[in-house]
């Protein structure tokens, strides 16, 4: 299961990152969305 989440995580990080509508313009905005979808992926990996 944690597998499935670490998939789809990773999977929403790429779309908002590609897409063309953002949060606000800028690579800012995209860089801390891949920071903390690397956080959150080693927080499912330990456990």
């Amino acid at each position: 299961m944690k597998d499935l989440y670490k998939i789809l995580l990773i999977g929403l990080i790429v779309m908002y990152v590609v897409s063309p509508v953002d949060a606000c313009p800028g690579p800012i905005d995209d860089i801390i969305v891949m920071l903390l979808g690397t956080v959150a992926s080693r927080k499912l990996s330990e456990t």
